[in-house]
């Protein structure tokens, strides 16, 4: 007898059949096409030591990457930390993107177009 078309909708009535046309994809087969391949946009892992390195997270944000920043050496200078992300917020507010305290030792910045979701996944 046929499946009914409750069964049909909602993939109810498997039948070993169904199991038998599984296929694994290997993803080997397509990584060698896509490690030539140019990105938009990369997400970027930094630790923010001192001010020296503002110039550089600047330019990362403005050319359109997300950045991952441990602040845990810059916050042992609360002036240095403080003027850090007061530089970070400006670049944020320039492009229009977002940044975020994600830990306490840890800013996540993004460009335009990437908010940040401040709610957790439960």
């Amino acid at each position: 007898m046929g499946k009914s078309f409750i069964d049909r909708l909602f993939g109810g009535g498997k039948t070993d059949t169904d199991v038998d046309q599984y296929k694994e994809i290997m993803l080997d087969e397509y990584e060698d096409d896509l490690k030539d391949e140019p990105a938009n946009s990369y997400i970027k892992i930094a630790e923010l030591s001192g001010l020296e390195m503002m110039p550089e997270l600047k330019k990362q944000i403005y050319d359109g990457n997300i950045l991952m920043i441990d602040v845990s050496p810059a916050k042992k200078d609360k002036m240095v930390f403080d003027r850090a992300i007061k530089e970070l917020k400006q670049v944020v507010n320039d492009v229009h993107g977002d940044v975020a305290m994600i830990k306490e030792d840890q800013v996540i910045v993004t460009p335009r177009g990437i908010r940040i979701d401040r709610q957790k996944l439960k």
